[in-house]
């Protein structure tokens, strides 16, 4: 056993070498000039060709103004959201960082800041926005002498003047009238706890965007205030959320700033802020194709533009290259900077008859083949439900090709309940529909009862056009930055789904949907699959399909589930009407140039080989 001298010893050697590499450390660190953020350049996006410009994410508005100007409630609510006791504590909080440092080490990756309000002034006005050790020890000593050469106001007020607040206001002027269209000077409490709300998560925490989050973060503000008495409690109830300005934006106005919100979303998911975007000069390249957008534009402008449907029915287009998952184009509206939602990545109307797909390939994933058979007659009470074919229509007994060309409920209904609700959800998921996907386990699911993201449903169906494989969709191909430097390169997330004798003969089924079924306005003159979608009550309206190079799908819904009535000269939109249009003039468009491919033949799953006297892609006899 070692002596408790030489443990002594140990530890004051062990000391004394902390001591002299944090001296070491301090000495060597210097503090360099503050970044000029006002000159930082915001990130430039583009299309997938890597050289037309898509627009601009981030883009930037600097004031500064002395900390005088900011009303001592507003600073506090800053305080309050950010740094508490930043008057009281040093410049760099060990208790902060050592929580943060934890998490780090949960998630294997910097994810937690911890940072004094200090720590968060030097990394925006002297440092990178790397998350690397290195960066982390310089802030750690700069944050010390700047701490020790500056006074609090000052740090405060340097702070305020660089903080990024949301909507490309950096400073808490530019931040006051982008949200409120006032001076600093001028705002009151209330007012100055959404800024200091949104500093946390600007690109999320707008409340313009997400106002129930925004309004937590703001209650959460408040209360930090009554309880640093900066508040009192009397204020604080008698608070309300203040009146403020709707966004705008050039780069982000009109049907292009969906695809550039989506940009920032998904790079935000990536570890790449909006903070980081407009101060690295970066290049972004996007899975945006020029040609095939503008079919998109043009199609829906062609079908339901220029007034020829109501103000409330929305409209989504989504396109998405079969085995990689890459997004080529995308319709979520009008215009973003009036309506901030992606009716494209964001809504969720219910699927219709659009489900069918995947029942059809659960039951061929269970050796159930198209060439069975079930009785078509409506209505018909089944596990003890009764359902109805549209218009109620009469069939007899009719195989799995015919009752998915003419979309036969009753069929469905039974096929599902065969298959098992288990196996038809799983399928569903494995095409591609996301496991947030709420899918309930009851007959109505089998028909398009439950709802998703049009995005999804465009992925999930270039599953089968991609002989199984599935590929969860992208928006952002590569990020670059001043340098040259790729700093993201996107890798597709592809798994096997189904065997591809199940996707030939899923896609052999939707190809009837077209030739000859309920989609026969979505033929486009060549090969193609795919499925109308109509829900009960009609509250939407979907057509999905696909060539070999090529899925998108096309959905129509109104706010508030209202019923798609007395529409362009319609009593009701059915799938085989104006979304299946779209359909066909999109697909037109965006595969004018592109070589006309063939689907892999059919692999009848469960069927004797055809005879030798019928053609060898006939399904067998209804």
């Amino acid at each position: 056993m070692p002596s408790w001298k030489l443990i002594l010893g140990l530890c004051g050697i062990g000391v004394l070498l902390l001591v002299g590499l944090f001296a070491l450390g301090y000495a060597l660190v210097k503090v360099p000039s503050p970044s000029s953020i006002s000159l930082a350049q915001s990130a430039s996006v583009f299309y997938d060709d890597g050289t037309t410009p898509l627009g601009e994410v981030g883009a930037r508005n600097r004031e500064s103004v002395p900390l005088s100007e900011v009303p001592v409630p507003v600073r506090n609510a800053v305080l309050a959201a950010e740094d508490r006791n930043f008057y009281s504590e040093p410049a760099v909080s060990p208790l902060g960082i050592l929580r943060a440092a934890l998490v780090d080490l949960k998630h294997r990756d910097f994810v937690e800041g911890g940072s004094t309000i200090t720590q968060q002034y030097v990394k925006n006005a002297y440092l990178t926005q790397e998350r690397t050790v290195t960066r982390k020890v310089k802030e750690f000593f700069i944050s010390i002498k700047i701490g020790r050469t500056h006074s609090k106001d000052q740090i405060l007020e340097d702070y305020l003047n660089t903080i990024y607040f949301g909507r490309g206001a950096y400073g808490i002027e530019a931040a006051s009238k982008a949200y409120f269209g006032k001076d600093v000077t001028q705002l009151d409490v209330e007012e100055g706890a959404v800024l200091a709300a949104a500093i946390q998560a600007p690109s999320y925490l707008d409340p313009a965007l997400n106002p129930n989050d925004s309004k937590a973060r703001w209650n959460y503000v408040l209360e930090g205030m009554v309880k640093k008495k900066w508040l009192s409690a009397a204020d604080f109830a008698a608070a309300k959320y203040p009146a403020y300005l709707p966004r705008t934006n050039g780069d982000l106005a009109g049907p292009n700033g969906y695809l550039l919100s989506t940009v920032e979303m998904e790079l935000e998911a990536r570890g790449i802020s909006e903070n980081e975007l407009n101060r690295g000069d970066l290049k972004v390249v996007t899975t945006f194709d020029k040609t095939t957008q503008t079919a998109a534009l043009n199609a829906v402008d062609a079908v339901v533009g220029n007034g020829k449907v109501p103000a409330d029915v929305r409209t989504a287009l989504v396109a998405v290259e079969p085995g990689t998952g890459k997004v080529l184009a995308m319709y979520g509206g009008a215009d973003y900077v009036t309506r901030p939602f992606n009716d494209a990545t964001q809504s969720i109307p219910p699927m219709g008859s659009t489900f069918k797909a995947y029942v059809l390939a659960a039951a061929l994933k269970a050796n159930i083949g198209l060439s069975t058979t079930f009785s078509g007659r409506s209505p018909q009470t089944i596990a003890g439900q009764k359902y109805v074919n549209d218009s109620n229509e009469q069939f007899g007994n009719i195989n799995l090709v015919t009752a998915t060309a003419q979309s036969v409920n009753t069929v469905y209904v039974q096929l599902g309940e065969k298959v098992g609700v288990d196996n038809v959800i799983s399928a569903a998921y494995a095409a591609g529909l996301p496991k947030s996907t709420v899918l309930s386990k009851n007959g109505s699911m089998l028909l398009g009862s439950d709802s998703a993201h049009p995005i999804d449903v465009a992925a999930s169906y270039a599953t089968f056009a991609a002989k199984g494989v599935s590929a969860s969709p992208y928006v952002v191909q590569s990020v670059t930055d001043g340098t040259g430097k790729v700093i993201y390169q996107a890798k597709p997330q592809t798994s096997k789904a189904f065997s591809p004798a199940v996707a030939s003969d899923v896609t052999y089924a939707l190809q009837q949907v077209i030739k000859s079924g309920t989609g026969k306005s979505a033929a486009i003159g060549r090969p193609a699959a795919g499925k109308t979608g109509t829900t009960s009550g009609n509250v939407s309206a979907w057509f999905a399909g696909y060539t070999p190079q090529l899925s998108a799908a096309v959905t129509m819904f109104r706010d508030n589930n209202a019923p798609l009535a007395g529409i362009a000269g319609y009593s009701q939109i059915y799938g085989g009407t104006l979304p299946a249009q779209m359909w066909s003039a999109f697909m037109k468009a965006a595969l004018a140039h592109s070589k006309v491919e063939s689907f892999p033949a059919p692999a009848f799953i469960g069927a004797p080989p055809p005879s030798s006297s019928a053609p060898p892609s006939s399904p067998p006899a209804s």
